[in-house]
């Protein structure tokens, strides 16, 4: 980043400082003798915490007694005493909620923080690069002025350049290359959120945020850009759909990667490539001659060329027998290759599912039982970094279908912006043949560039196959080299950004994560399991009894009666922690009301989309890769990590 840089943390470094405040109190039992943390006014449950500014020294008492511990920008700290000795402030921390107060901290030290919320940058490909404002004002007076376009171009230029003048109102821009937050984590606090409407007349919020760097004096240079992207490889997962009337297809896509292979074959491209092969078709439950839901035909991993992907696609045979109804899974078959590919080594991670039918609905039924589009995604793009490409075939025998599939797959299928969703009208076997042969081709030729060091250029703005595929493929790109460069520390600072981008009102250049601990999010799904349970019961009585049904059972999960007795949405029973996040749902607004008078169809809705979102969060849960202690003999309900907000209810 030029100018100021943002914060890269190691996993295995920073993450071991951070500490959350509880969902609810009663989420964890508290020692005895352990004092609780200050409660922030207003509030019943939720703890005041604070971040620390680079070199902050802790003493025993507050303004007296040697350093016991210095530490790094951004440990996250729960407090516990505010003091004022010989007219200088002071803070009481502690990092654990077990391990209680640590010492005292200088005021001057610390950042309060209100809320455990994050922001990840997106992907920065094509799109303009956030910039960050010095105050509040300076970015609204950008904001209102008549040359607001030619402003922020200009605002752009300078700090790209690293030209910003002494009175420029910009402090920082984001990083050109892309940092997932998910897997090299980074700190950039949300501080305070303001509503706005930006020049494109879009609604907006104005964030305040805070940003540092881990110190890296003894970090490497990192590699050139050009070094780097020579070692870029890619990995292609086909998805196939093997139910009756796919062969024709099956076979064209043997077509088209034996002439891949065969134009790369002995060229440094070869060994830059890298397939899978997943096929799937429908409940063997329903119909159990299908004989499998997804089956891996070939496994992605340094082995998998493009010989084997011949070899493998040879054994795929189209069923010889329908399945019941016309959807089939093709949620399980490309969560299948999300979750079992080996994506590690790969740069470029491209999903490709081809499929005449649409997704089967969550349920019973399901492979992944109540996983639905949204958090299908998420999944994919946020945690596994992974482009899904859907090429849907409209034949005839589906066109009852295509319209509910298509809005399933659209949602299923982007990447940093980008619309991978191509229709084959007709189900044209020609048509189909020529957009894989063009996406086959997009691929190579990023290859080629990558080989030799080239960044690839992003083919204009349609949403065609060819230009959709270079615009992936550059945010890949960007992507990786962000995971292999490296950061120098700035001091901290705090700035103002939009989470719209001001001038392209569908850009969204951040996204907001909260931080959870693993017993906030073991109550917030146990919260949810019951919600859902109650709601669905077949014997209810009626509506009307469901929240009070709900207030019980919170108060029985965590142990706090009087913290829900009152509670006046579904947002309230969930939790304190949702109330004041600066991004909200229409979940968390449901009121006693608004449940009694909800239609069939918008009931239905409700508790499908909170078993999705509690089958997302599950996973969260149980990925022992993701959580993080907060300290050496912290609680493993104490471990950390951050959860994309729009999987919260």
């Amino acid at each position: 980043m030029h100018g100021r840089r943002f914060v890269r943390r190691s996993l295995a470094l920073r993450c071991l400082g951070i500490a959350v405040g509880l969902l609810l109190i009663g989420a964890l039992p508290q020692q005895a003798e352990a004092r609780d943390p200050l409660l922030i006014p207003g509030k019943t449950s939720l703890y005041q915490r604070a971040l620390s500014r680079p070199d902050t020294p802790l003493t025993r008492e507050p303004g007296t007694g040697a350093t016991v511990e210095t530490f790094p920008p951004f440990e996250i700290f729960y407090v516990y005493d505010r003091r004022n000795v010989g007219g200088k402030d002071y803070v009481e921390v502690g990092r654990s909620l077990t391990g209680g107060s640590e010492g005292w901290i200088p005021a001057d030290k610390a950042i309060d923080w209100r809320q455990t919320i994050v922001l990840g940058f997106n992907n920065p490909a094509n799109r303009g690069r956030t910039l960050i404002f010095k105050s509040r004002t300076d970015l609204e007076s950008t904001l209102s002025s008549e040359d607001v376009t030619a402003r922020i171009d200009r605002l752009r230029r300078e700090a790209v350049m690293q030209r910003l003048p002494a009175d420029s109102p910009v402090i920082s821009i984001e990083p050109a290359e892309f940092v997932d937050i998910e897997r090299e984590f980074y700190i950039l606090p949300i501080l305070e959120a303001q509503r706005v409407r930006l020049p494109s007349n879009g609604p907006a919020k104005l964030l305040r945020i805070a940003s540092v760097a881990e110190r890296a004096e003894s970090t490497p240079a990192p590699a050139s850009q050009e070094d780097a992207l020579k070692n870029f490889r890619i990995g292609v997962t086909f998805v196939i759909d093997t139910t009756q009337s796919m062969q024709p297809y099956i076979d064209e896509v043997r077509r088209v990667i034996a002439r891949l292979r065969d134009r790369i074959a002995g060229s440094p491209q070869a060994d830059r490539f890298r397939f899978g092969l997943v096929a799937f078709r429908d409940s063997t439950r329903l119909v159990p001659e299908l004989t499998y839901v997804t089956k891996v035909f070939l496994p992605l991993d340094e082995d998998a060329t493009a010989d084997k992907f011949i070899a493998a696609i040879d054994q795929v045979e189209a069923a010889r027998i329908s399945s019941e109804g016309f959807t089939e899974d093709s949620i399980g078959g490309v969560f299948t290759a999300a979750d079992e590919m080996n994506w590690e080594p790969f740069g470029g991670r491209f999903i490709i599912l081809i499929t005449d039918a649409g997704p089967r609905q969550p349920g019973p039924e399901a492979m992944m039982g109540s996983l639905a589009a949204p958090e299908l995604h998420a999944l994919l793009e946020q945690q596994k970094g992974v482009a899904l490409f859907t090429l849907h075939l409209k034949t005839a025998n589906g066109r009852f279908d295509h319209e509910t599939a298509e809005q399933s797959y659209r949602i299923m299928s982007s990447f940093a912006g980008a619309p991978l969703y191509f229709p084959i009208e007709g189900g044209d076997t020609g048509d189909f043949g020529r957009q894989i042969n063009v996406l086959s081709g997009e691929l190579e030729r990023m290859v080629t560039d990558a080989v030799g060091g080239r960044l690839r250029e992003a083919q204009g703005a349609r949403n065609d196959i060819s230009s959709s595929t270079s615009r992936a493929g550059r945010a890949m790109q960007l992507a990786y080299l962000g995971s292999v460069s490296s950061t120098r520390a700035p001091d901290v600072f705090e700035g103002w950004l939009t989470d719209r981008d001001p001038l392209e009102r569908n850009v969204v250049p951040v996204t907001p994560y909260v931080l959870m601990s693993k017993n906030e999010l073991s109550t917030l799904r146990d919260v949810i399991r019951k919600a859902i349970e109650l709601g669905t019961d077949p014997m209810r009585s009626n509506r009307a009894t469901f929240f009070q049904r709900l207030r019980e059972s919170v108060a029985l999960i965590t142990r706090r009666p009087e913290a829900v007795q009152n509670a006046g949405t579904l947002g309230d029973l969930l939790g304190e922690y949702l109330q004041d996040l600066p991004y909200n749902s229409e979940i968390v607004n449901i009121t006693p009301e608004d449940f009694r008078d909800m239609s069939p169809i918008r009931e239905r809705q409700l508790f499908d989309a909170l078993r999705s979102k509690v089958t997302a969060l599950e996973r969260i849960h149980g990925e022992a890769a993701r959580w993080y202690p907060l300290k050496p003999g912290a609680p493993p309900g104490e471990s950390v990590s951050v959860v994309p907000l729009t999987l919260m209810p």
